[in-house]
């Protein structure tokens, strides 16, 4: 061989040992809101009063703030744009009773 040219090396590959990749199944990415949760439920919004009064409901039964209770989603955007949201409410609070987020798709 010359001194200039190189000899391209294969890489070594034994056809007995194949190597298999094993799958390791990921879980979903998961919503922080949805693991701390006690309680979820969807309501169907039909306006900005119907909003309010469960706004002044959870507020009222549930306690105020987001420590207790909130709501996914910009639900007064979507009603100012026509549509009618159907929010998913997180409730945090130990000691709600699941009972009465029946009343809450009545108001």
């Amino acid at each position: 061989m010359s001194k200039g040219s190189k000899v391209k090396k294969l890489p070594f590959r034994d056809l007995k040992e194949k190597v298999v990749k094993e799958k390791v199944e990921k879980e979903p990415p998961l919503n922080l809101k949805e693991k701390n949760a006690i309680h979820t439920f969807r309501v169907n919004i039909r306006d900005r009063e119907h909003f309010y009064k469960i706004t002044d409901w959870l507020n009222k039964n549930v306690g105020r703030g987001n420590e207790n209770w909130t709501m996914e989603g910009r639900v007064l955007k979507a009603l100012k744009d026509g549509r009618s949201p159907n929010p998913k409410i997180y409730i945090f609070r130990q000691d709600f009773d699941p009972t009465s987020s029946l009343y809450l798709t009545l108001l």
